[in-house]
């Protein structure tokens, strides 16, 4: 099938989360199974750098009445192909969705520039895709725009939307739905980016099956629990797959020493090296490591009382990277002073550092209030680092607590701090059993959540679509 793309990120070009990684898993390992896949991704000013083709094309539409238009270009040496939308005012800023505080005033126009011109594009190039797979709010309107204004001009083609994390609506205001030409009567409907994907494409699915089991009820469904319920046999879950050739110790170039479930020798090099980088404490205490935003979302407002309240008693050390809310920062800042030397919080993102976290320790903690899908939980298990998660979502689908049978994790149910603590008192005395922690911890690195499997349950959904 010919397949369209439209996403806002796209590893290797822009990222700011898990979309990237998706969006570019996916796309070569549907190319892979033998679609035509192009992508079509908006032109920041922040990716100016990645080098296009000298050839380009005019793109002229109305939205609302209004003329528009842009300028396509094409991505050189590109794994897939890459059309950059090219808009200056819209798209020339350095950062894709805020200026680092708030959110852009005209994100809603923004991405329905976007995803208009990607439509028309089409038209204009006669490139007729049988598929559009849109990804997150950013692209949902292309669902209504394809159903109202291009089914003569785009004939037969359909659209799946992946929802990669529901919690982000971008909601309509009677401005924006006047400026961006959405009349739907369905108020629903036509209440967020979002709402839109979900009520309008032919068929909607997201990154877990556990994640679209919460997305039926609320709260987890943000309001929009009607519009699931509505979609049926429509609204499905395919969890995200896993970059294997990023993301394996025994060839990861970020590691002080590379090693495997059969050679363990080299986790503990590892271990070593970043402690002794950031000067934890020589002991033999287990460390427990966290790469994460540092958002609600992620568990923090009981993750904090709870670190602090087990640190006092627990013969553990922990080292935690991200960025994010500033008040959670700055309480994270208050514990690198009160224990140091068993706790270190690094404010930031470094990708070498994610891998060398990931590596050097032996638990992971992912206490997510909810999680769509979870990437950090498949690393972990990889790179025999025993994930301790909330069960939810794809966390649900991918970690397997110790009370069951083959665990390769540790789960908790409830969003507190007294399941917390029990949890990280659960991982204490499994590290305690060295025994049985390394048959859990090899077990885990067994474990593949590959975007080869994931894509053939696209490949399915896709075949659906074109019947």
């Amino acid at each position: 099938m010919r397949v369209l793309f439209l996403c806002s990120e796209f590893e290797g070009v822009i990222k700011t989360g898990g979309l990237a990684d998706a969006s570019r898993g996916l796309a070569t390992e549907m190319q892979k199974l033998g679609h035509e896949v192009r992508v079509v991704l908006p032109r920041y000013g922040s990716i100016y750098s990645v080098p296009v083709e000298e050839k380009w094309q005019s793109v002229y539409f109305a939205l609302a009445g209004n003329p528009q238009g842009c300028a396509v270009r094409y991505a050189l040496n590109s794994e897939v192909p890459l059309a950059l939308v090219e808009h200056h005012g819209y798209f020339g800023r350095h950062r894709p969705y805020d200026d680092g505080q708030h959110a852009y005033s005209d994100n809603v126009l923004r991405f329905a520039f976007f995803c208009k011109a990607a439509l028309q594009w089409c038209v204009d190039t006669g490139w007729v895709p049988e598929l559009i797979h849109g990804h997150d709010w950013q692209t949902g309107i292309a669902a209504y725009y394809l159903k109202q204004f291009y089914q003569q001009a785009l004939p037969g083609t359909k659209m799946l939307f992946t929802i990669h994390n529901g919690a982000y609506q971008q909601a309509l205001s009677a401005m924006d739905r006047a400026q961006t030409e959405v009349y739907c009567s369905n108020g629903l409907a036509s209440s967020s980016m979002l709402a839109l994907g979900v009520a309008y494409a032919d068929k909607v699915n997201t990154v877990s099956k556990g994640y679209a089991a919460e997305l039926v009820s609320e709260p987890a469904a943000n309001g929009l629990s009607a519009l699931y319920q509505g979609r049926g046999v429509d609204f499905s879950g395919i969890l995200n797959g896993c970059d294997y050739e990023q993301w394996d110790p025994a060839t990861d170039q970020y590691l002080a020493a590379r090693y495997s479930a059969c050679e363990l020798e080299g986790k503990q090099l590892c271990k070593a090296e970043l402690k002794q980088r950031y000067g934890l404490g020589h002991t033999t205490a287990p460390l427990f490591v966290l790469v994460s935003r540092v958002t609600e979302q992620k568990g923090f407002a009981y993750l904090l009382p709870a670190i602090e309240q087990w640190l006092m008693t627990a013969d553990a050390q922990v080292l935690m990277m991200g960025t994010g809310e500033q008040a959670y920062i700055e309480r994270l800042r208050a514990l690198n002073e009160r224990f140091p030397g068993r706790f270190v919080f690094l404010e930031g993102f470094d990708e070498a550092l994610s891998h060398q976290l990931e590596a050097a320790g032996d638990f992971f903690l992912m206490p997510s209030l909810f999680e769509p899908c979870g990437l950090n939980q498949i690393y972990s298990l990889r790179y025999g680092t025993v994930p301790l998660v909330r069960l939810t979502g794809g966390l649900k689908d991918t970690v397997t607590d110790l009370a069951d049978s083959e665990p390769t994790g540790i789960g908790f149910s409830e969003p507190g701090v007294e399941s917390l603590l029990v949890a990280l008192d659960r991982a204490l005395a499994l590290y305690s059993q060295s025994a049985l922690y390394k048959e859990v911890q090899q077990r885990g690195m067994q474990q593949r959540f590959g975007w080869a499997e994931s894509a053939l349950q696209y490949h399915a959904l896709y075949q659906q679509l074109n019947t």
